[in-house]
């Protein structure tokens, strides 16, 4: 799986073991909270449920923009949400030290809306390229739009065209949080939006 985690960083490649790591990889990297992650970086001791010492290794290291760290268990969405598994999963967590993580947490592709799902792809979508000229002059119309406007009158005002380098900046600039919307919106001419330039 390769994407940019922002607008302005490089091409960064994943390795994923199945079609439900990297579909969770795409809607963490379109957080806008998220600065970085590493895959398979940490392996963390514990006792299991039956006394026994073992080890587990998270599929995902998440750093937010908090500081904070979420490691991440990336289960198919029934053994997500299975008892046994999500009572290891929290056994697992009180032996882990504040030093390694601040949470973990099991998630599936479905742990995510179907609109988040949809806005992430779009969000990866548009990463693909780099076009650092149409992100500022989207930004600046952001800017100057007022304290709210929607998606298509952000566009209009940036004159880079519905379709294309307007679509493609607006989408990047709202994975980046540079622009806000309420994360189950979809990218539609009439979705609303926010500058969170500060």
């Amino acid at each position: 799986y390769t994407t940019r985690l922002h607008r302005q960083a490089a091409l960064q490649q994943f390795w994923c073991a199945s079609f439900e790591e990297a579909q969770v990889y795409e809607n963490i990297a379109a957080n806008p909270n998220v600065i970085a992650f590493r895959e398979q970086l940490t392996r963390t001791p514990y006792i299991n449920l039956a006394g026994e010492s073992t080890h587990t290794l998270w599929d995902c290291n998440t750093l937010l923009k908090t500081g904070a760290t979420l490691l991440v268990s990336v289960k198919y969405d029934e053994k997500a949400n299975r008892k046994s598994y999500l009572e290891e999963v929290a056994n697992i967590a009180t032996q882990c030290s504040a030093d390694v993580a601040d949470r973990v947490q099991v998630l599936s592709r479905f742990s995510f809306h179907p609109a988040a799902r949809e806005c992430a792809k779009a969000i990866h979508m548009a990463r693909r390229g780099w076009d650092p000229d149409a992100d500022r002059i989207v930004l600046e119309a952001a800017n100057d739009l007022g304290p709210r406007f929607t998606f298509s009158g952000l566009i209009t005002a940036s004159r880079l065209g519905n379709a294309g380098r307007g679509y493609r900046a607006a989408a990047r600039l709202i994975g980046d949080g540079d622009i806000g919307k309420h994360k189950l919106d979809l990218f539609t001419p009439n979705t609303q939006l926010w500058s969170n330039a500060s």
